[in-house]
């Protein structure tokens, strides 16, 4: 006698029959080449970052369809037919009327279009505007409108066109070279080329890639090479709604290829409604000609240097050298040679340095003898004088003796050329590649300078990393404690903040109205999210300036920014501007200041602020 088989075993059974199972596995051959088809083919054309996601909505709610339509019908010889029902097995499976396949269809059905469902929730919304990417996002405009100044801005690195096979360090050094002039426009703020590196060969949507930096604008371009001419083509898209704002074409000799640079960086801060003081009409106008030769050399030497290895920065230094040889006149290279002699110091193994060479100060003072305004010169000179200052006693005592405080001296040119240079963020990278100021340090005080300066050079992991050392060093350190805040509210981890707050309540360094304000701090949050910190920490220190307390008022005005008191804000940077607050370095890096990077007012603050402090020469004979 025959066992009966389950209803299961039926219903698999019956499968099997109608051919349900090479209608899946056909169905999901097709999804996959259309969902890989629509990863390259959508950004492409230019499709908001959604339409990938609605691609495979759509594929997800078809399976049930497609599942339906293959138990229904089936393909024979003479067409698709009608599938027949079984009738008169030996238990009466497949009966017609069955409601067994019915209800596996509407059950299946059901689960996948609600898992769909959750899917969509889950990922467009998110309570309180929590989330890594929700303060950036809040600070942007979703859709363009033309006529709005962008204030924000990453140029993605260059294709490299060139023919004969020519290297990459044309296409990085132009690359390089835009990034550069750019970041010298007060009103706009603009991603360090070692930022925008990860995304050479990336394939994601511009949306994404805007969020992920945290930025309005970006710039594409490609670099043509063919002999002495040079073709670079540049496109400028709103990030965050893949909008095509401008796109233009140069072609020029070689040897105006300095002139093309910056007229480049002037076109596009006109598209992007950013107004230039005279100063920086100054330093993007074209320089004296240099020679072809001297300016392949200085590019090669620009490539070799970027690499922030002793190899590459040997390599640089004679690449720089060959081009000092044939252009005197060459200021940039001036500052290369003077700048790669020194990170080759930098990066030296662990054993006592020696002082710079000769030809680093015979450098650097040749280039700001021929280029005054050069800021990429001025941090090298800022980086000159603090191996000196550290390395000589004598200078110590002199300054001393005079009311200046070396240390002091030292951190704020460090802090300006980390937060407004090229040169000053591979030094910090160089610095910290070394050991030599991140892991033999005890003071918790330095931790914390070294752990804001990694903050603005992008390193927001090394950061976190130190100013958590710094508080498991001194927990009553409280500018460690802010410090590791600001970086979770950048990042819009603003349940983040609220568990710090927590901890620092644990630890020791409140009272019970701290408390109080940590529950406020957490409805707000809840209910208003990156709102409702801003608002709650605005009142937080209007509470402590009415008692009296030690506040930045760097900190207070990025607290007025957020929460639209932009004149307030300004009057409190002026002040902190007066006090020499060290904290000022953020205004180059800080997205917080995007609302008033276009105010005349501020733009005349980073003109003062990016000038570097006045830092002592080395004495005679030393």
């Amino acid at each position: 006698m025959n066992e009966k088989p389950s209803r299961l075993g039926l219903f698999l059974t019956e499968l099997k029959r109608r051919h349900v199972w090479r209608a899946v596995i056909a169905y999901g051959a097709v999804t996959f080449v259309l969902l890989q088809a629509g990863e390259i083919i959508l950004p492409a054309f230019g499709a908001p970052e959604w339409g990938l996601r609605l691609l495979v909505v759509v594929t997800l709610l078809g399976f049930p369809v497609a599942l339906a339509l293959a138990w229904i019908y089936e393909v024979t010889p003479q067409g698709i037919r009608r599938t027949d029902d079984v009738t008169g097995g030996p238990y009466g499976q497949g009966r017609p009327g069955s409601l067994l396949p019915r209800l596996a269809f509407l059950g299946l059905t059901l689960v996948t279009a609600g898992a769909i469902g959750w899917w969509l929730m889950s990922s467009t919304m998110s309570p309180g505007g929590g989330g890594p990417d929700s303060f950036m996002a809040g600070q942007m405009a979703a859709a363009y409108e033309p006529g709005t100044p962008v204030r924000s801005v990453a140029v993605l690195p260059f294709e490299n066109f060139s023919e004969d096979g020519q290297p990459d360090y044309f296409s990085a050094g132009m690359h390089e070279a835009v990034v550069l002039q750019l970041s010298q426009i007060s009103a706009l703020r603009v991603v360090s080329r070692t930022s925008v590196m990860q995304y050479a060969d990336a394939t994601k949507p511009l949306p994404r890639i805007a969020r992920e930096l945290g930025v309005e604008a970006i710039v594409e371009g490609s670099v043509l090479r063919a002999d002495d001419r040079v073709r670079i083509t540049v496109q400028l898209i709103h990030g965050p709604s893949d909008t095509h704002i401008w796109s233009q074409s140069y072609e020029r000799d070689f040897n105006d290829i300095i002139a093309l640079q910056g007229e480049v960086a002037k076109a596009i801060a006109a598209e992007i409604q950013a107004e230039l003081t005279p100063e920086e009409e100054t330093m993007l106008a074209s320089g004296p000609p240099v020679d072809p030769e001297a300016q392949d050399a200085y590019m090669r030497g620009r490539f070799e240097q970027a690499k922030d290895t002793p190899e590459g920065f040997e390599g640089a230094i004679g690449h720089y050298r060959e081009a000092v040889q044939m252009d005197s006149s060459f200021a940039d290279a001036y500052t290369g040679l003077a700048g790669a002699q020194l990170l080759l110091t930098m990066s030296e193994p662990d054993s006592a340095p020696d002082a710079p060479p000769v030809e680093v100060h015979v450098a650097v003072e040749r280039a700001l003898a021929l280029e005054p305004g050069s800021p990429e010169a001025q941090a090298v000179l800022a980086e000159l004088n603090r191996q000196i200052v550290e390395l000589s006693d004598s200078l110590r005592e002199e300054l001393i003796i005079v009311g200046i405080d070396a240390d002091s001296l030292i951190g704020s040119s460090d802090d300006w050329a980390a937060s407004f240079t090229e040169f000053g963020r591979q030094a910090q990278r160089v610095a910290l590649a070394r050991g030599a100021r991140a892991h033999e340090v005890e003071s918790a005080d330095r931790q914390v300078a070294i752990a804001r300066r990694l903050a603005v050079i992008g390193q927001s992991e090394e950061a976190e990393g130190m100013l958590r050392e710094a508080i498991e060093l001194d927990p009553s350190r409280s500018d460690a404690w802010d410090a590791l805040e600001h970086l979770y509210v950048i990042r819009g981890d603003f349940e983040e903040v609220v568990e710090l707050r927590r901890e620092r309540v644990a630890a020791g360094e409140g009272d019970p109205e701290d408390r109080d304000a940590l529950a406020s701090l957490a409805r707000a949050v809840a209910d208003q999210g990156s709102v409702g910190y801003w608002e709650w920490r605005y009142r937080q220190l209007e509470e402590a300036e009415r008692r009296g307390d030690e506040l930045s008022q760097v900190d207070f005005a990025a607290a007025a920014v957020a929460i639209g008191r932009h004149d307030e804000a300004l009057e409190r940077l002026d002040r902190a501007f007066e006090g020499r607050d060290r904290r000022l370095a953020t205004l180059g890096n800080d997205p917080v200041w995007d609302p008033i990077r276009g105010d005349p007012r501020f733009r005349d603050l980073m003109r003062r602020v990016r000038r570097v402090p006045v830092a002592p020469r080395m004495p005679d004979g030393n």
